[in-house]
């Protein structure tokens, strides 16, 4: 990735897709606490949460385990090989890449590994659980910059703590804070 800086898509790029996974999945949370089941017809914000968790939960995923499209960036951007995950590629790759990026019938959907490991759930269940791992893979990745004597990551740390700011926000809005639910400890 030559004239890339890695500050800079450190705290544009990563910080983008880390913020906009942890408040889709603070809202998804906040969508199916208040209405499980769907029983609200023609509110779909639930769905908006769950498809932009994914999505994001995606590009970070891949970035941190080099899996996908990109493959090698954090080797060439910071020195880091890759970070390993239970979960990604392991049961989650699959579902993440086909059902999201893929018209196809989903009539069967496979079940997925929580974040802990503890259960199973579908795909449209999962995006706290999506917030947790890359949670824990960014925390392994500022420890590995630290590691290495790179002063970004006092950055990683910085942007991380704003993405949860910003997460528990999306709980203490206007709309959201009537409901009583706390911010999700990441």
């Amino acid at each position: 990735m030559r004239g890339t800086d890695p500050a800079e898509y450190l705290a544009v790029h990563l910080y983008n897709d880390l913020r906009w996974l942890l408040c889709a999945a603070t809202e998804w949370r906040v969508q199916h606490t208040i209405n499980p089941d769907d029983r609200i017809k023609g509110q779909h914000i639930k769905l908006y949460a769950m498809d932009s968790a994914a999505l994001h939960a995606r590009s970070l995923l891949e970035f941190f385990t080099n899996n996908g499209s990109n493959r090698g960036r954090m080797q060439s951007l910071y020195g880091i090989q890759s970070i390993t995950s239970q979960r990604y590629p392991g049961n989650w790759v699959r579902p993440l890449n086909t059902h999201l990026m893929h018209a196809q019938d989903r009539s069967e959907g496979q079940q997925l590994t929580s974040f802990d490991g503890n259960s199973k759930h579908d795909l449209n269940r999962m995006p706290v659980d999506f917030g947790h791992e890359s949670v824990r893979l960014w925390r392994v990745f500022i420890q590995e910059l630290q590691n290495r004597g790179n002063p970004l990551a006092a950055l990683a740390q910085s942007k991380l703590d704003e993405a949860i700011t910003q997460s528990a926000r999306v709980v203490t809005n206007e709309i959201n804070a009537k409901h009583g639910i706390g911010p999700i400890t990441w």
